[in-house]
């Protein structure tokens, strides 16, 4: 299993219009195959920074749902939402914990 972490940062008045596509995309991404679970946090101290943390059963799985016209077209969708491009980061569990 992956976990992947997507930072956004949201334009100013923008938060609920991203909460829409943020939904749609959760939506579309969960009837691919390999997504697990997906949820959105906030920063306390500043509620226009949005993090995604999703699970998934492999890369592979991800990797098809990032690549896909799905998300490519949400993604076009939020960006004029936001106030720099997402940083996505993949993490894998340890070869050390095993």
């Amino acid at each position: 299993m992956i976990r992947v972490i997507i930072e956004r940062h949201i334009r100013e008045g923008c938060f609920h219009d991203y909460l829409d596509l943020i939904r749609r995309a959760r939506k579309q991404a969960s009837t691919n195959d390999g997504f697990i679970a997906g949820e959105l946090l906030q920063e306390k101290s500043n509620q226009n920074h949005a993090v995604i943390i999703s699970s998934w059963e492999n890369f592979d799985a991800w990797q098809t749902w990032q690549d896909s016209e799905s998300r490519k077209e949400v993604l076009e969708q939020m960006r004029p939402l936001l106030d720099q491009d997402e940083k996505v980061t993949v993490l894998e569990g340890s070869q050390l914990l095993k």
